[in-house]
């Protein structure tokens, strides 16, 4: 039962590091996000500075394809890690849970076990007492035998 109850310890343990590193997805999701909307504001930014050579607009199709490899990122990691570790807390939390209710009937079913344990020591005490006293009462018949017996012989 000891066991069981570290594997449910560690079990715990487990969910909140899956939901620590489903928090840190998230957050890694909402910076990639966060820096294509800033990316996309520079180059908004570049646009409306009424410059138009080359080199402004080399920069802004730069910051423009930096944003969407961001975003396309961010979408990568909603899609696929944030669903991988929201199915690893639920796995966790099933296991943990069956470990729980484990650990319930085994502890229910020990507390019977000692009850009924003590219960066969007091008959097995009962026993040994009425074996007991069978015998001195054997031992007692015994003696008034062969003490009556001694009396016929002599």
């Amino acid at each position: 039962m000891a066991k069981e109850v570290q594997a449910v310890a560690e079990e715990t343990g487990l969910i909140a590091q899956a939901q620590a590193e489903y928090e840190a997805i998230r957050a890694q999701i909402a910076e990639h996000y966060q820096q294509a909307r800033e990316l996309r504001n520079q180059a908004d930014k570049l646009k409306q500075s009424g410059r138009t050579d080359a080199q402004v607009m080399t920069k802004v199709n730069q910051l423009l394809d930096q944003a969407e490899r961001l975003t396309s990122l961010a979408d990568q990691l909603d899609d696929h890690a944030r669903l991988e570790a929201i199915r690893q807390m639920n796995d966790l939390e099933i296991e943990a849970s069956v470990l729980k209710e484990k650990i319930a009937y085994n502890g229910n079913m020990l507390a019977r076990q000692q009850t009924e344990l003590e219960e066969v020591k007091e008959e097995a005490a009962t026993m040994i007492r009425r074996a007991e006293e069978e015998m001195k009462e054997t031992a007692r018949c015994l003696a008034i035998q062969t003490k009556r017996l001694a009396e016929l012989e002599r």
